[in-house]
């Protein structure tokens, strides 16, 4: 009687997750990365520079939190007390190791995707003529 009840209750389980997927297969529910999300949480900043000037002491901190429900916030504190804040929502690739950051701003919406290595967001933009890039990882 025992070995049918545990039986039961594993059958239960898996229907509930493919209830809650919506999913026809295991392998539709996606992979553990995809699951367990484990880039969330908050990145700081460990290198900016700018067309080869190093700007990194120019701030106190500056964050980009990424949570569990695909929303980004950074955050800024320059040495001089300026603030700043900026949101949007972001998607993550595990097969192709990149993250694509989006934004609003006023009616226009803006998409970039950076790479992820070794557990760091790397982000390179072209500001005019010069090279905007940027490095960021979880504290140590």
């Amino acid at each position: 009687m025992r070995k049918k009840s545990l039986i039961a209750i594993l059958l239960t389980v898996l229907c509930a997750l493919f209830l809650f997927c919506a999913c026809d297969k295991v392998e539709d529910m996606g992979s553990l990365p995809d699951l367990s999300k484990p880039y969330t949480g908050e990145y700081v900043l460990k290198k900016l520079t700018l067309g080869g000037e190093d700007y990194t002491d120019k701030f106190e901190s500056v964050k980009l939190e990424l949570d569990y429900d695909g929303e980004f916030e950074l955050t800024y504190k320059e040495k001089d007390g300026q603030e700043g804040s900026y949101e949007g929502e972001y998607t993550v690739s595990t097969e192709r190791e990149e993250i694509t950051l989006s934004s609003k701003a006023g009616m226009r919406s803006v998409s970039r995707t950076f790479p992820m290595k070794d557990g760091s967001i790397l982000i390179d933009l072209k500001l005019g003529t010069k090279l905007l890039h940027a490095e960021f990882a979880f504290p140590e």
